[in-house]
């Protein structure tokens, strides 16, 4: 099997990030770069896009501010088929009253609203198609 390797263009990019409620935040802690799951909504048209998640201020991702990214991906080892998109950003506190769309994270204690741009988007797909020599995928990130 052979799998090729697409480029996604931004407007389908955020099509799939509007398709799934679930991605990882990647941010930077003690020195370290972590990834962590959350619930997130992405809000605004156009290029003037953002990404909303609700945390507790007492959690890593809760008490950070700064440069960030979101992943969000659909897997099927089975076929060989996946998507990936990787955004961009920086995140920030939205304290106060600010009417943002709830992202409905799992756990209920989560009160602390956050907001990360979209500096950058980009996404790839792989698509797996029969062959003799078994499975090869490659990964590269080109920022949209």
């Amino acid at each position: 099997m052979t799998v090729d390797r697409y480029q996604i263009p931004r407007w389908e990019c955020l099509s799939l990030l509007e398709s799934t409620p679930v991605g990882r935040v990647g941010i930077i802690d003690h020195g370290y770069p972590i990834a962590l799951p959350v619930n997130y909504r992405l809000i605004g048209v156009g290029d003037e896009r953002e990404i909303v998640i609700r945390t507790t201020p007492d959690t890593v991702v809760g008490r950070y501010t700064g440069l960030a990214s979101l992943e969000v991906d659909e897997i099927d080892v089975e076929t060989k088929q996946a998507w990936s998109v990787l955004v961009c950003g920086h995140l920030r506190h939205e304290p106060g009253a600010h009417g943002l769309p709830d992202p409905h994270p799992w756990l209920d204690s989560r009160h602390h609203w956050m907001v990360m741009s979209t500096d950058s988007v980009s996404g790839r797909r792989f698509v797996g198609t029969p062959g003799a020599d078994g499975y090869s995928v490659e990964w590269e990130i080109r920022p949209a």
